[in-house]
């Protein structure tokens, strides 16, 4: 008896390519990897899971996405974008607004809507079932949630460290090794060897690519797995009509979004709910 976790860094549009990174979780709660973060295109990653519960063949599987799962508005952003948009941009980052009209991502022909549907929808993050769960989160609120920020003189919440690549003008390669530094200690204490060492070789690289930062959020999307299927507290933003994220619980991330519930005009008890998977 054994229950897959996956963390899935999406590709997001048919041209673009993300990362997937997988373990077996026993019953007695040891763990079995199944090899470093690969770089995979959607039709890829649904292949991959597949022949993983094909071969494994576990009692359920958490696939923890870093894409929009439920994306209904036709323009604009969402509203647990609206909600997240707050803390994220305090410690000095941003939210990308999901729409139909990003045609590319979440037009009727984007590779998500294909993958979902093959592994059940979009998830109940709070119902566990014998099958696949696909459930949203954004490795961006999970480091401010596990307070994975750095020191900043102006904001007692400090900032989110710059480790995209691609952002050449922001990229720190300290912020960089201080992502590295920090999964290396949440997956070694889980004796997650493996993936310890793929990490620490990360945090080695002076001038990491984009494939590198996209096996790194696989990973910061596993962590998200494991803590859902360790039973930790976890916090859901969001719902499931509009969509939600799904990242480890924070008490002070936590009081952040019932403000701003509240100054939305938003019930915090339907947009902010810490809970655990049994």
């Amino acid at each position: 008896m054994s229950r897959l976790l996956v963390g899935f860094d999406s590709a997001w549009t048919p041209g673009n390519a993300g990362a997937l990174v997988a373990v077996l979780r026993g019953t007695d709660g040891t763990y079995e990897e199944l090899g470093d973060p690969q770089t995979v295109t959607f039709p890829m990653a649904a292949e991959r899971i597949a022949a993983w519960q094909a071969l494994h063949a576990p009692t359920s599987t958490l696939v923890l996405l870093d894409q929009p799962t439920i994306v209904p508005n036709a323009t604009g952003q969402r509203p647990v974008e609206n909600l997240v948009g707050a803390p994220v941009s305090l410690r000095y980052g941003g939210v990308q607004p999901a729409s139909r009209s990003r045609v590319e991502m979440f037009g009727d022909g984007a590779p998500l809507w294909p993958f979902l549907e093959r592994f059940g929808g979009a998830a109940n993050p709070q119902r566990l079932i014998d099958g696949t769960l696909v459930i949203e989160t954004y490795p961006v609120l999970a480091l401010a949630a596990l307070g994975w920020t750095r020191e900043d003189r102006q904001r007692a919440t400090g900032r989110l460290p710059k480790y995209n690549p691609q952002r050449r003008k922001t990229f720190a390669v300290d912020d960089w090794r201080f992502v590295c530094e920090r999964l290396v200690a949440a997956l070694s204490e889980r004796g997650l060897v493996r993936a310890t060492a793929w990490v620490q070789r990360a945090a080695d690289i002076s001038s990491p690519r984009k494939a590198d930062q996209d096996a790194l959020d696989a990973c910061l999307c596993l962590l998200v797995a494991l803590h859902l299927a360790e039973g930790s507290e976890c916090l859901m933003v969001g719902e499931l009509e509009t969509g939600y994220m799904v990242v480890p619980y924070g008490a002070g991330l936590h009081a952040e979004l019932d403000q701003r519930c509240r100054k939305t005009s938003r019930g915090p008890e339907r947009w902010v709910r810490s809970f655990r998977l049994t």
